[in-house]
């Protein structure tokens, strides 16, 4: 791996690529990511074909875009060997051709597979991210000229631009015997505040706003709902491990950040929101405020479930494979030398063996890079 120097504001540092070996990423996790990819472009393709050539509307059709979570869902059970689980989803495809409200076997084919498929995705996310954001986090007060990359995860995470975000550490001792619902509460407010971008968004379309097709309503807004943890829960892994900057001060934690700029953004968009139902909406505002409450209701119901099968099946391994895998992040602490700035020097003490430095090699940076 060829090193090279980085002629940072500060002074000038190492700023090379994550060493090889240190990504989370499975076979499993890239099955997934690559599954969840194709279904989805080829049921938003569907979607869009159908609209255009007037075969449906789009309220029947929207429930196609949850497929993707069924086809992660399933990969999940065969590897898993949960072969029950794959008969009650046969059962719900019975379901269907009995008449049942298409509501209810759809709710019943997301809580037996769908959900399990959003909390694969959710886990392949985190190790696809996980060490990439802190490698950015790390150097990106330091540098002289910032990426995209830097920029985006710089907004993203609220970072201050004076902050040395070099010494960035976590927590490596983590053992829960039990489901913290403190954060799956702050999972809950996250996906909420990420739910009235749906809203302000359903109610400035017409299409949308047609509250005379009653049974189709729920699905047209369950199924945006369903990704919703795929945009909050991600991040939870910063919270779980503590990531922070430490500082002479109060650490800066990195959870702390992105859940700061939702919280900045989700301010105006309430009060958008709030104008928009009034000005434009043109059904019973009543029955759009029900259909709001029905959607934050869901919002609450599917991240609990989510957030309890990441904390049962998933969270445990993958903090078990960032552990183990720091060291090659951070070999050593990020301030450290060969000799100490305060205190005695080891040299002076009696008995103490001495050591020529040449020892330890001869590093010459090169004059020009």
């Amino acid at each position: 791996m060829s090193l090279h120097i980085e002629k940072g504001r500060k002074r000038d540092f190492w700023a090379d690529n994550l060493p090889e070996g240190i990504s989370l990423l499975r076979g499993f996790d890239k099955l997934i990511m690559i599954a969840f990819a194709i279904s989805f472009l080829i049921s938003l393709a569907y979607i869009l074909y159908e609209e255009m050539a007037g075969n449906g509307i789009i309220q029947n059709l929207m429930p196609l875009l949850a497929v993707p979570f069924f086809v992660c869902g399933v990969i999940f059970y065969i590897r898993s060997k949960y072969w029950i689980l794959l008969v009650f989803a046969a059962a719900g495809i019975v379901l269907w051709f009995l008449s049942i409200p298409p509501v209810l076997v759809f709710l019943f084919l997301f809580l037996v597979i769908g959900a399990s498929g959003v909390v694969a995705l959710v886990d392949a996310l985190q190790r696809a991210i996980f060490y990439q954001v802190l490698h950015t986090i790390e150097y990106v007060n330091v540098k002289n000229k910032l990426s995209m990359k830097d920029k985006l995860v710089a907004f993203l995470f609220n970072v201050p631009e004076d902050l040395d975000t070099r010494n960035i550490t976590m927590d490596y001792e983590l053992s829960r015997t039990k489901i913290p619902w403190k954060e799956v509460g702050n999972s809950i407010s996250l996906g909420l505040m990420v739910g009235m971008f749906i809203w302000i968004y359903i109610s400035m379309n017409p299409a949308f706003m047609d509250l005379s097709i009653g049974t189709s309503v729920p699905l047209l807004m369950f199924t945006p709902i369903l990704y919703i943890p795929v945009l909050v829960m991600p991040w939870s892994i910063f919270r779980s491990l503590n990531v922070r900057i430490e500082t002479n001060y109060r650490d800066f934690k990195v959870y702390n950040g992105i859940r700061a700029t939702l919280q900045r953004m989700a301010v105006p968009i309430v009060a958008a929101l709030f104008f928009v139902l009034v000005a434009i909406n043109t059904s019973d505002i009543w029955a759009v405020a029900f259909y709001i409450l029905l959607s934050a209701a869901m919002i609450v119901i599917i991240l609990t479930l989510v957030s309890m099968l990441y904390y049962w099946i998933f969270e445990a391994v993958i903090i078990n494979d960032i552990v183990s895998k720091w060291k090659m992040f951070r070999p050593v602490p990020v301030f450290v030398g060969l000799e100490t700035e305060e205190g005695p020097s080891q040299d002076d003490l009696p008995g103490t063996p001495r050591r020529d430095k040449t020892d330890f090699g001869k590093f010459t940076l090169p004059e020009e890079k």
